[in-house]
């Protein structure tokens, strides 16, 4: 395009020197502004191309890898953030004593039965072959193995005497019912063909281990029990029916903690009534604490609005951290709550344009500058973990030491927007930082409050390896089953509950409560491991 005018404007050339030198310097200027600006458009370009190509094919984890440096140390998790990191600046954290792990074998399993299995020569090989007497036992030597015995199929049959009327008088004019029963054993799914521990298994290995039904109606078979899907599905809809109310009693819980994580997920639901059918779905998480134990609420809907997010929350009054999606913007507005925002997906952001810039450029000093601040908040939740100090300490401590930092954040960011390009990947992580930065300080206000929402991406997590194997929700029903299951088994694994044992416990209990009181003292973060330690 530039030679063509050049070209065309030759015909025309003026005999003056000076003036000939005037127009080569203003066609090299605007030559050099072209290449200027299709070098930084191709620079975007390639920005875009390493982000999708980290995307589908690079390692989706901040963990950091020993070839990497310990410049690039970098972390999906805040403690091992603010623990291992070599931040590009100098900076000393004090972690407090611990104790070391025992190094060596790992303990052996604990098995549930031993069954010894004597070893002996026969009575010709104990015989002495010059004397013909026995030879003295001089002691033994012991080994152990462990047999996984596989599964088997109990059938448990129940006799429930019936007793009928007596012959005498009396008993005819009593008014007495005619016939006496000793009743069944209480089902947590009335007149199943699965005893209460057997249905505790079918949830935990889906909901827990995340095997599909498909594949657990095919494991179950090669033990002896034929059982379909259709069954199967049948028996986690009815466990969300006889679960609503705990998930209820959870709900109101979580509306009276001081302080609710909130995060979203999709789902693919196939049988809803929208068009077209298969559309993405959410599976929504609440995490909050009942006396600082922590509740995971997990909740269906078909869309992502806020307005589903608002009804959860209402009437709350409180902290709401969430991350910058702009569905919680107007509920972080509402009275009495105060919307905190994420360091983790300020950090990602730059972590995302270190990584596009081949790890070079000015990303590492705001991640620097971030790490220092998961180094106050590591040392100080230590010492608060601990009993060390109190509430009131760790929050003014934390307060006092983080502000500065944040200080120095702002200063950074106001720097960093004058001087790069808003449509690079540095420059919209500069932006989304801005725009979060008033929210995420917040953090510093409560005990309870970290300075990201990790606490509920764990949460959520486990629905997420779920998803990769089930791979999508039947009907909205089932939907709602599902997060009822994962709400009681993410919970009860939050207490320190093995889950099997606990809904084990949970089913045979359950269906023996006559009162509310009675139920919610099953509430995962209500009931202790020594409850049911010997069941």
């Amino acid at each position: 395009m530039i030679e063509f005018r050049m070209a065309a404007a030759s015909a025309e050339l003026p005999d003056d020197v000076d003036l000939l030198k005037a127009m080569l310097r203003a066609e090299r200027a605007e030559r050099d502004t072209l290449i200027a600006e299709f070098e930084k458009k191709l620079g975007w370009a390639e920005e875009k191309y390493r982000a999708m190509e980290m995307r589908y094919f690079g390692r989706t984890s901040e963990q950091y890898r020993p070839e990497e440096g310990k410049q690039n140390r970098l972390f999906d998790e805040a403690e091992e953030h603010a623990s291992e990191m070599a931040p590009p600046v100098e900076l000393t954290v004090h972690v407090p004593a611990h104790d070391r792990a025992k190094r060596g074998r790992k303990t052996k399993p604990v098995a549930t039965q031993r069954i010894e299995i004597l070893h002996d020569l026969s009575d010709d090989e104990k015989r002495c072959p010059c004397c013909g007497e026995t030879r003295p036992s001089i002691g033994e030597q012991r080994t152990s193995e462990y047999d996984l015995v596989p599964a088997h199929v109990v059938e448990r049959v129940h006799i429930m005497k019936k007793y009928g009327p007596c012959a005498c008088e009396a008993f005819a004019t009593s008014g007495l019912p005619t016939i006496a029963a000793t009743p069944g054993p209480a089902k947590i799914i009335p007149g199943s063909d699965f005893t209460n521990r057997t249905t505790a298994f079918f949830m935990t290995a889906k909901y827990a281990d995340a095997i599909p039904f498909y594949r657990m109606e095919k494991m179950l078979a090669r033990d002896g029990l034929v059982v379909s899907r259709a069954t199967l599905c049948n028996q986690a809809v009815a466990i969300g029916r006889a679960i609503g109310d705990l998930i209820d009693s959870m709900a109101r819980d979580i509306r009276s903690s001081p302080v609710i994580l909130m995060d979203e997920t999709t789902v693919q639901v196939l049988k809803d009534e929208r068009d077209p059918p298969g559309r993405k779905s959410y599976m929504w998480l609440s995490r909050g604490y009942c006396d600082r134990k922590p509740i995971h609420l997990f909740r269906y809907h078909a869309t992502r609005s806020g307005e589903f997010a608002a009804k959860l929350l209402v009437g709350y009054q409180g902290y709401l951290q969430t991350d910058g999606y702009s569905g919680y913007n107007r509920i972080g507005e509402s009275p009495g709550i105060v919307h905190v925002g994420c360091f983790a997906h300020i950090r990602r952001k730059f972590h995302e344009a270190w990584q596009t810039a081949e790890k070079t450029g000015i990303a590492n000093e705001a991640l620097g500058i971030i790490h220092k601040l998961y180094g106050v908040e590591a040392e100080w939740r230590a010492r608060f973990d601990a009993g060390t100090i109190d509430s009131a300490t760790f929050v003014a401590k934390r307060r006092g030491l983080v502000d500065p930092i944040v200080v120095e954040f702002r200063d950074w960011l106001d720097r960093a927007t004058r001087s790069v390009a808003p449509q690079s990947a540095l420059g919209k992580a500069v932006a989304y930082a801005v725009g979060q930065l008033d929210r995420a300080v917040r953090f510093v206000d409560h005990e309870l409050l970290t300075p990201d929402t990790n606490a509920a991406e764990n949460a959520i997590r486990p629905f997420v390896v779920g998803r990769k194997n089930w791979l999508f929700s039947g009907t909205p029903l089932g939907a709602h089953a599902s997060a009822g299951i994962y709400s009681i088994i993410e919970t009860a694994k939050a207490n320190g509950h093995e889950p099997f044992k606990y809904l084990a416990y949970l089913f045979e209990k359950l269906p023996l409560c006559a009162t509310a009181e009675e139920r919610e003292a099953l509430l995962p973060y209500r009931l202790s491991t020594s409850d049911y330690a010997e069941k």
